[in-house]
């Protein structure tokens, strides 16, 4: 399993990337209209990528926050749910794998002593802003 789409009915809430995924060069595993883009590069010892900026003028509205996780090591339980708090699908994650949250909502079960890497759009307002908590979780 390269790649594994967490989807109920038609919403795709999360993709899902197994550590042995090949990109052969440069390949973007987002759609272009994501406001957080995921590429994954390969290249040969030796290959000189050209020098460039990214335009300073180029502004971007963020509509929705998505969030990428990365398993340095260790094992995580990944939940996803609707905007309801109903479990969409679970999927465990293992040292090299990594999750895209595109919608809806997660929570996390460390079943091994794990580091995780998390990347999402900023600025960042703190969690009292910034998320919603289910109500029936004390956690």
């Amino acid at each position: 399993m390269e790649l594994y789409e967490i989807r109920k009915k038609e919403k795709l809430y999360a993709l899902v990337f197994n550590h042995c995924i090949k990109s052969n060069g440069v390949r973007f595993l987002t759609p272009t209209h994501y406001s957080l883009q995921l590429g994954l590069i390969e290249h040969p010892k030796g290959k000189q990528v050209r020098k460039h900026l990214h335009n300073p003028e180029l502004k971007h509205e963020i509509t929705s926050i998505q969030e990428f996780i990365y398993i340095e090591y260790g094992k995580v339980k990944v939940k996803i749910y609707e905007e309801n708090w109903t479990l969409v699908d679970e999927v465990v994650l293992s040292k090299g794998d990594f999750i895209l949250h595109v919608y809806g909502g997660h929570g996390f079960e460390v079943l091994e002593n794990c580091r995780m890497i998390e990347i999402k759009q900023g600025p960042f307002p703190g969690d009292l802003l910034a998320k919603l908590f289910d109500p029936r979780d004390n956690a």
